[in-house]
């Protein structure tokens, strides 16, 4: 993984074999990230998606090894979670997309992270059984 912090982005390049969440983890420790919002691109060879149940309040997760393309990752980073949803684009160009819960990179992925001024820590939300942001 290689990063250049900018006034107000970080702009991040992971090299293959790198773990996507694990990077976006050393950013947010090295670089003191206590919120901020990021995009990107690339190519991953395994993927571990989910989808939230509101009704059961629970993800069910499922990981697969593919060679898929990254057409989006957008996601947050607080001080106690990143959270990120992807879309994939498979060979036959049909597309596969969910809550983002990790992946490894296959060629590159590419992310730009923009820092925030409001510490995005999260508190549970009992109706929906999500921890989202607490802005109070």
């Amino acid at each position: 993984m290689e990063y250049v912090e900018e006034t107000d982005r970080i702009v991040v390049r992971l090299a293959r074999g790198d773990r996507v969440m694990e990077s976006l983890e050393t950013i947010r420790d090295e670089c003191e990230v206590t919120g901020a919002f990021f995009f990107g691109i690339g190519a991953v060879d395994e993927v571990t998606l989910g989808h939230y149940d509101v009704g059961e309040q629970d993800y069910k997760e499922r990981t697969i090894e593919e060679d898929f393309e990254v057409t989006g990752c957008l996601g947050n980073i607080g001080p106690d979670k990143i959270h990120a949803h992807i879309q994939l684009g498979r060979r036959d160009f049909s597309t596969l997309s969910g809550h983002f819960a990790g992946g490894r990179v296959s060629g590159t992925f590419e992310l730009i992270v923009v820092p925030v001024a409001t510490e995005l820590v999260h508190q549970y939300d009992e109706p929906t059984g999500l921890d989202v942001f607490d802005l109070e």
